[in-house]
């Protein structure tokens, strides 16, 4: 007796059979990412393999349908090799093509896979049907292929690792590669583990990062610097994994120090001062602005602050109050001497 049937695959959620499908061109070698479904582009599944430096991209369109797939959707979804610039496409559906479909499918080399085909690929590469081995993450899965299931890495991009945190409440993997940090929640559906892309973080984007146990902050620049908070139970894997990537930062803008409030994060990187804070918004001066510092106030009902004279622009940085403002006053000097 069969584990494929056509019947089976039309009884499966449309985000379901785009799963399973994805999950068959892993195991066919290669990597698959199932787009989110409100950010999918008209894309439902990204694939891609590379082999000595050669690589090709396809795109993948999943139809479960009862009714054949006519020439509009065939001429619609071969345009999208244009727009997205990969090597071609396909269309998987659980039912066939219309004869005007396959010749226009053939005239712009868009790939078919009708019902009974899929069938056949699935008993081959499938057998057992969505045991638990199917459903295991693919990066763990594929080791040896260096993949992330919910992307597709660049050229010459290379995992080194992945470790399981708390952000916004909710249990998250973190996976670094050479090039980018990603954030992804695991959801479970009927056939697999589902993972959707929280955050895409390029290295060259990170100022740095800070670490107290048991909480882990990632510092991102651009016009406006922006700090993600976490908490993970094995800080050390986290924090290794990080250390990987300073090389890939450390030459622009960077964390030089940083500090956690009742209020707000405070930082120092090689270009700004910032407050961020809890409550939305921040406040910034930039180090070439600053003519000096001073500290002032005190006693037993004032604390000290540590105040920037200079060039201040309307609603900028004037003022910090932190813990140990004379490191503070030091590192933020030494920073104007070199900037």
């Amino acid at each position: 007796m069969n584990t494929w049937t056509i019947e089976r695959l039309l009884d499966l959620e449309p985000y379901e059979f785009e799963d399973l499908l994805g999950h068959l061109f892993t195991k066919m070698g290669y990597r698959a990412e199932v787009t989110q479904r409100s950010r999918d582009a008209g894309v439902d599944i990204n694939v891609s393999i590379e082999n000595f430096g050669l690589s090709h991209t396809w795109i993948v369109q999943a139809k479960r349908y009862v009714e054949p797939v006519g020439v509009k959707e065939v001429r619609e979804y071969s345009s999208l090799r244009y727009r997205d610039n990969v090597d071609g496409v396909n269309i998987a559906t659980t039912s066939g093509f219309t004869r005007e479909a396959q010749k226009e499918a053939a005239e712009h080399n868009v790939k078919l896979l009708d019902g009974p085909l899929l069938v056949k690929m699935l008993e081959h590469y499938m057998p057992a049907g969505p045991d638990g081995r199917m459903q295991q993450l693919a990066v763990s899965e594929n080791r040896e292929t260096a993949t992330i299931e919910c992307t597709v890495l660049k050229q010459g991009e290379k995992i080194l690792g992945e470790t399981e945190i708390f952000f916004r409440g909710e249990r998250v993997t973190m996976a670094c590669t050479n090039k980018r940090i990603f954030l992804i929640k695991n959801t479970n559906s009927l056939l697999s583990k589902r993972r959707e892309m929280l955050y895409s973080i390029e290295v060259k984007d990170l100022l740095g990062w800070a670490h107290e146990t048991p909480s882990l902050y990632l510092v991102m620049g651009g016009r406006q610097i922006t700090v993600l908070s976490m908490r993970s139970r094995k800080p050390e894997h986290a924090t290794e994994m990080l250390e990987c990537l300073q090389q890939g930062y450390i030459r622009g803008e960077h964390l030089l120090k940083f500090e956690r409030t009742k209020d707000e994060f405070i930082l120092l990187t090689n270009k700004r001062i910032a407050k961020i804070h809890y409550s939305g918004g921040a406040d910034e001066i930039s180090l070439k602005n600053i003519l000096g510092t001073e500290l002032k106030g005190g006693g037993l009902l004032n604390r000290s602050k540590l105040l920037f004279m200079g060039n201040m622009k309307e609603n900028t940085l004037s003022e910090i109050d932190c813990t140990d403002l004379a490191s503070w006053k030091e590192a933020i000097e030494a920073a104007i001497r070199v900037s």
